[in-house]
């Protein structure tokens, strides 16, 4: 009754006010949701694709069921035609070529959002058309394929920041011949070796790591065959494999590892079937070592592989392929479960999602089947965003050594939720 009066002589009843401990506990609250927030939606990790036709980098975090759900922003700008991404075990860095630019693009990744940030400075200078890119999983170098100039750049990555920083010399010279010239570059699990296919004169160049410099050095033999047009290469998990997909020939070939040397020798038989009339681009493996997935861009398809565990011969799955738009390269997630495919022709762009069967690893759609993009996506990578500190105790007398994405105590601190 008070309050229809107060409304009918036009006051309106005067709101409450909070005493000290009122505010305190809603303060509290509030910033005890957004301490919480972010790290549900964490998870699971992040994915980033470079879309070469918009020059961005397109982010997303990993859901439930492996779902991809834009960031906030969606995109951060890239260079001129960003092409691949590599990104550091330590879940703080990523790197994304830019085939047109010249350079590579460095960001800083954010430790709860798994958010991407340009570094200081922005980029780096790399050689001509840089294509691809690999990290060594200590974190500690990177290279990168100069199409135009047949080099690879070798980069010092800063233990404390992050930045690439060329290492002397910064370049190596490949085999020189037509182009294209090195279409990509892969590193061994160890970091010991480092294996670059050259689809003009066919032959794949293997390399030495220096174990203290991170400096390429050519094994010997310093090539071998490997025709017709090798693209793409990939190694195991357990270092004892690698497969090449190539761009013409509708096969992918399979080569065995020296545990000692790192050397490339065939497997028998030497190639197995690809899909027909694919220009095959690229390779993944799942971290169990037990399946692989190479898109076939022109048949709008994704192969599949089972992988002999005593010899690592691959074997097509039942069915051997899976329906895509215009595949063109394809990432794993680190648990297994799931599996994204850029579509590299796709108008708008899009990015495939499938599950993987947790005992046959077949693919399968999500639902939805699809994903936005920018223009002619590419690359893609997955991150699986590091553990964060629970309590600050965690942080505390060097306990924030513990987690890589921190440089100090005081960076650890900052993300443990208030009052823990």
């Amino acid at each position: 009754m008070a309050l229809r009066a107060n409304r009918r002589k036009g006051r309106e009843p005067r709101p409450r006010r909070l005493g000290p401990v009122v505010l305190a506990v809603a303060l509290w609250v509030a910033v005890l949701a957004l301490s919480v927030l972010p790290v549900a939606a964490r998870a699971a990790g992040s994915v980033y694709v470079a879309n070469a036709g918009s020059g961005t980098v397109s982010q997303y975090a990993i859901g439930a069921g492996g779902l991809l759900s834009p960031l906030s922003p969606p995109t951060v700008a890239g260079g001129d035609d960003p092409r691949a991404i590599a990104v550091t075990s330590d879940g703080r860095s990523a790197y994304v070529t830019n085939l047109f630019g010249n350079t590579v693009s460095q960001y800083d990744v954010d430790p709860l959002s798994g958010g991407l940030s340009p570094k200081s400075p922005p980029s780096v200078p790399a050689g001509l058309r840089p294509g691809s890119i690999a990290v060594t999983a200590d974190g500690k170098s990177a290279y990168v394929t100069n199409i135009l100039d047949h080099t690879i750049s070798q980069y010092d990555i800063d233990p404390a920041n992050g930045r690439l920083s060329p290492k002397s010399p910064p370049i190596v010279a490949t085999l020189p011949g037509s182009l294209p010239g090195p279409n990509s570059i892969a590193v061994a699990p160890d970091g010991k070796s480092a294996y670059v296919p050259h689809p003009l004169p066919d032959i794949i160049e293997q390399y030495d790591i220096d174990p203290l410099s991170g400096r390429l050095s050519p094994k010997s033999p310093a090539m071998i065959d490997a025709r017709p047009d090798p693209l793409v290469l990939a190694v195991t998990p357990d270092g004892k494999s690698a497969y090449v997909t190539h761009e013409i020939g509708d096969i992918v070939s399979q080569y065995d590892i020296d545990p000692v040397s790192g050397r490339l020798s065939p497997k028998s038989p030497p190639t197995v079937a690809g899909a027909r009339g694919g220009a095959i681009t690229g390779v993944a493996v799942t971290p169990d070592g037990r399946s692989a997935y190479v898109p076939n861009p022109l048949v709008g398809t994704v192969s599949q592989y089972d992988i002999d565990p005593p010899s690592g011969r691959l074997s097509p799955k039942s069915p051997p392929t899976v329906a895509s738009i215009r595949a063109n390269a394809v990432a794993v997630t680190p648990d297994g479960t799931s599996a994204y495919v850029t579509n590299h022709s796709a108008d708008p762009g899009a990015v495939s999602q499938f599950n993987i069967d947790p005992v046959t690893g077949v693919l399968s759609p999500k639902t939805p089947v699809t994903v936005g993009a920018g223009i002619a996506p590419a690359g893609i990578a997955v991150l699986p965003l590091p553990r964060l500190p629970a309590t600050r105790e965690e942080c505390k007398r060097g306990g924030w050594r513990s987690f890589p994405q921190f440089n100090n105590q005081g960076q650890c601190v900052s993300v443990v939720p208030h009052g823990r």
